[in-house]
Order: structure tokens, then C-alpha cells, then sequence
């Protein structure tokens, strides 16, 4: 059977705006253009705007607060003489289990070349090997091509250059910014942004906002994501009609550091590209002959094989074995890894690191076209908030960074060729009369429940009866939820709105495909090589709708 083309009006529902505002009353800044975020993405899109247009950078905590600073693994390119971009598609395009799209993925890994030399002009010092950029091996991949900064801490090292080049350049930054809604005008477009800073409500008037907010991972309980994950900019795009994709899709990582910390420490995949190994108690090995490329799988695969290991043996952790690498080879790849992990009280040298899945990364998130553009006039996404369809099913191992910089510098060349001018804001005044009235707002334990219920029925492995529980769950909660008033209530019920498309598109899609793993429905089936939207209309109604990989009319 075939299940696309699709539209449906789902039985979910979803408010405009999260708080009441009455835009004459409000401290207001002009801007032409808003970027929201601080990592790769968003510091890509200032540096890299021309013009005289005036932009402004906002991050909901300190600058360069975020993902990209805890990035360990690099940044994928084909670069090597051995190698050769279509060699990294044809790695990208099998890791995404068929989601992926084709054009998409060109252009990143055409891109990449590009976007690596755009860094190292920034600033960026990438680890050298002889002549050239030093490069290693990650899971899914089929060459050494990642290069890297400082051993694992790529992320970090790239956040302090271009975060220094942005210092020193006419962009107007504000930090503790909270995004709290995208306001538009009569025909639909960009008319400005409500935001929250230093616990002030502010009316940012512009007529293009870029999203680099980052994904979802606060969502689950168990996971490597900052605490700044919340799903800000995927909510608030949905509740201004933009179109949200794939949102079932969430990467699990197989080996995060298995210690009581929220967000948990990664133990990067290069450690498996290096010679580490994923092991049992009792040392045996725990991916050979589960996949052809043993350890170093497409990361859905391992994450899988970890999980159910735990499950059969019913243990709450496995092991990663780095004994073999060696002190001298440890402290020059991994400083980092090895550093965090004696804080914790295991040293890596000599013993094996306890480990357990967790979620990594959002494969999910605001549509875009090649250019960032989301379905919203003025909008933009880039980054892990956004979803290109250049991940499909399961992103391959450090193309998050590379997107970052390649299509934050697209967005920001479509951006600077037309600077647009803000129209009216439709709704000048708003009273939250989507909330329950006299009724509390959800709560941090709210949120608590929330993340708890995510790991039990949307986490590694999901049936039907769990997702359905979860809905419910969900539902329940927003039925009854009061006006949120204060950024951490914000955060919760964007949360929540996310996690109920999340548990929607993961109940609808009845198959296992990637990092999404159905067990009432544990085979891969064709008829679902689509992609899943979903938006808000005029009513403030949910509707689906199911496409095609690779057919435009999302656009």
C-alpha cells in the first residue's frame, strides 16, 4: 500500500501565543533581522550576513551556551585523497535509512569544503597531522574524515572563534533572551518577536527572525542535550504556522557516560574510531557479528543492540573499553572524555567506562528549504531546530556541526538578498484564552513526569500501547494546564507541545526505520518512505500531512 500523499486535521490542538501582551504597552527594539541562538548555527548566520542590514543575536543564557560547545567528535569532509563527496552522500544517505534527501545531502557534502575553510578563516584551530588537517574515523562512515580541534573539544573551540570574530563586529547581542513567540502580519509573514530578557517582556519589531535555538533532547530524561534544549524554537515557529517535520526521529547516543547527571556526559564515537570497544561485564565484545561494521554501526544500530544487551541481561549499564588505546593516546585524542570521566571516579587508562543509551540529537524540527527558509515568510531555521531532510531517519556521525556552518551560511546569502520590512502585527493585544482559566500552570514537576514518561514509552525501542499511553499522558496535562508567566513555565509547555507531535508522528509511523524502532512493528516498509508535517491553521488545529521524500510541495 502507499500512504502519501496524506492530509488529515489531527484531534490536537495548539494555543498562538504562550502568554497575554498588549504590543503598545511593551519596550520596543527595532531590528532587521533576529537570530536566536549562539551556537554554530546562529554565530554562522551573523558573521556571515552582508549589507547594512541590522541584526541582532539573542541566547536564552550566556553567549555561546549551548550544543555546539559540548561537541566532542568534528566536523565530517571530504577531503582526504582517498575520498570524495559522493563518498560521503552515499555514508549519509544509508545512515538516514532511506529518509534522507538526496538534494539536501549534496549540498552539505558539497558544501563542506567550503564551510571547513570558512572556519579556519574565523579563527577555528583544527588538529593537524603532517602537512594537513588530521582526520578520524566515526561510526557509519566509510573513510577518516572528521577533522577536529583539541582532541574532543571541537565544539568548544569552534564557539570561541566565531564568538570572538562576532564581539568584534556590529552585531548587537543579548544574552538571558528567551524567545517566547514569533508575531506576524496580515498576510502570514515575519512581523516580529515577543521575547523575554532578563525577565522583562519585550516587542522586537523586524521582518526576518532566524531560529538557531537548537533540538528537543530536554524532553527525555536521560540525555547529553543542555538544559537550554527545550524546543523553544521549534514551539514557537508551530504556534506562528510553520511546518514542523520528522519529529519521531531522535538519536539515541550508545555510549553516554552512565553517572546520575542531567544532561549526561558524552564519551565521543571517535573513541570506537580509535579502537575502543563496546563490552559486557564480562569483557566479551557486544556489537561482533551484529553489523558489518562492528562497533563503529550507524549509531540507531548500536544504540539498539546496547539497549536490548540491558534489557536481556537485566543490567543498567554496559562498558566502553579504551584500556587498549593507552594513557599517551587517551590524553592526546580524548583529554576532555578522560578528564570528566576521573571526575567521576573511573579512569578510562585502566578500567572500562560504565555507559548507557541516552538521547543525543533531534533529527526532527522546523521545515526548511535549502536556503533555511521555513514555511513562514520572513522565518528562517538552522541547525539542529531545523529539519532539511539532510539527516533522514539517523544522522551520520558530525554532520550536525557541518550543517551548522553550511547552511547557516546559505540562510544568511538568501537573507541578505532581500532584506524584508516588517508589516503590521495582526494581533496587537492578546488575552491567553487558549489556557485553562483559574488553573496552574505546568510545573517543573510537570516536566519531571514529562521526561520520565518519554524515556519509558518514546525512548530506544516503542510500541503502539506506550506511545498511546504517552499521548494520553500528554494530552491530560494540556487540557488542564493554566497561562504560563515566567520563561522556566514557558519552557515546560513548549515541551509538552512538542512532545505531543512527537508522540503522534512516532504512533502513526507504523514501522521501524532508523532511529525510530517500532517492536509491535519491527520490520522496515517501503509504502513508509515519507516524511510526516505537521502545522497549526487558523483554529488553532493541528494538521498533519504525509509526503514523499524528496517532493516539494512543502515548500
Amino acid at each position: 500500500m502507499s500512504v502519501a500523499p496524506l492530509t488529515v486535521v489531527s484531534p490536537l490542538s495548539s494555543p498562538r501565543f504562550l502568554t497575554t501582551f498588549d504590543l503598545a504597552k511593551l519596550p520596543k527594539d527595532d531590528l532587521d533581522v533576529l537570530i536566536v541562538g549562539s551556537g554554530i548555527a546562529g554565530l554562522t548566520v551573523a558573521l556571515s550576513l552582508v549589507g547594512d542590514a541590522s541584526a541582532g543575536l539573542m541566547t536564552k543564557g550566556s553567549l555561546g551556551f549551548g550544543s555546539t560547545l559540548y561537541a566532542q567528535g568534528g566536523v565530517a569532509v571530504a577531503i582526504d585523497a582517498g575520498d570524495r563527496p559522493e563518498f560521503h552522500l552515499s555514508d549519509t544517505i544509508i545512515a538516514g535509512a532511506g529518509l534522507g534527501d538526496e538534494s539536501a545531502v549534496r549540498v552539505l557534502v558539497e558544501e563542506a569544503p567550503d564551510a571547513v575553510a570558512f572556519l579556519e578563516a574565523s579563527g577555528v584551530r583544527l588538529d593537524l597531522e603532517g602537512l594537513g588537517l588530521a582526520l578520524t574515523m566515526e561510526g557509519g562512515h566509510s573513510r577518516r574524515r572528521v577533522v577536529h580541534s583539541g582532541g574532543d573539544a571541537t565544539g568548544a573551540e569552534i564557539v570561541r572563534a566565531l564568538l570572538e570574530r562576532v564581539r568584534r563586529s556590529d552585531t548587537r547581542l543579548i544574552e538571558q533572551g528567551f524567545l517566547v513567540d514569533i508575531l506576524t502580519d496580515a498576510s502570514g509573514g515575519v512581523a516580529g518577536a515577543l521575547v523575554l530578557v532578563a525577565g522583562q517582556l519585550r516587542y522586537v519589531r523586524c521582518g526576518t527572525v532566524v531560529i538557531a535555538s537548537g533540538g528537543y533532547g530536554q524532553l527525555f530524561a536521560e540525555t547529553t542535550a543542555p538544559r537550554s534544549c527545550t524546543g523553544d524554537g521549534a514551539a514557537a515557529a508551530l504556534r506562528a504556522g510553520a511546518r514542523l517535520a520528522d519529529l519521531e526521529f531522535v538519536q539515541f547516543h550508545p555510549t553516554t557516560l552512565f553517572v546520575d547527571a542531567d544532561p549526561r556526559p558524552l564519551l565521543s564515537e571517535a573513541m570506537r574510531g580509535e579502537g575502543a570497544h563496546i563490552v559486557d561485564a564480562d569483557g566479551r565484545s557486544v556489537m561482533d557479528g551484529v553489523h558489518p561494521l562492528g562497533d563503529l554501526a550507524p549509531r540507531d544500530v548500536v544504540a539498539r543492540r546496547v539497549f536490548e544487551t540491558m534489557v536481556a541481561t537485566g543490567v543498567d549499564h554496559l562498558f566502553l573499553d579504551a584500556t587498549g588505546l593507552g594513557e599517551e593516546q587517551l590524553n592526546h585524542r580524548f583529554p576532555t572524555i578522560l578528564g570528566v570521566a576521573r571526575s567521576y571516579g573511573v579512569d578510562p587508562v585502566t578500567e572500562p567506562i560504565p555507559i548507557s543509551p541516552a538521547c543525543h540529537y533531534t533529527m526532527g524540527g522546523v521545515w526548511t528549504d535549502l536556503d533555511g527558509r521555513t514555511t513562514v515568510r520572513g522565518l528562517f531555521a538552522v541547525g539542529e531546530v531545523a529539519s532539511s531532510g539532510v539527516h533522514g531517519a539517523n544522522r551520520l556521525a558530525s554532520n550536525s556541526l557541518l550543517e551548522g556552518a553550511v547552511f547557516g551560511r546559505l540562510a544568511a546569502a538568501a537573507i541578505s538578498a532581500e532584506v524584508r520590512l516588517p508589516g503590521v502585527v495582526v494581533a496587537q493585544t492578546f488575552e491567553a484564552s487558549d489556557f485553562a482559566l483559574d488553573e496552574p500552570p505546568l510545573s517543573l514537576a510537570d516536566r519531571a513526569a514529562l521526561r520520565r514518561e518519554m524515556v519509558l514509552h518514546a525512548g530506544v525501542i516503542r510500541d503502539g500501547r506506550g506511545l498511546g499511553a504517552l499521548s494520553s499522558f500528554v494530552a491530560q496535562k494540556l487540557e488542564t494546564a493554566g497561562q504560563p508567566r515566567s520563561e522556566a513555565e514557558f519552557e515546560t509547555m513548549n515541551l509538552f507541545l512538542i512532545a505531543q507531535v512527537l508522540a503522534e508522528m512516532a504512533n502513526s509511523r507504523v514501522e521501524s526505520r532508523g532511529a525510530h524502532f517500532r517492536s509491535d512493528f519491527p520490520d522496515t516498509d517501503a509504502a513508509w518512505r515519507v516524511r510526516q508535517f505537521e502545522s497549526r491553521d487558523g483554529n488553532g488545529a493541528l494538521v498533519a500531512l504525509i509526503e514523499a521524500v524528496g517532493t516539494t510541495s512543502a515548500a
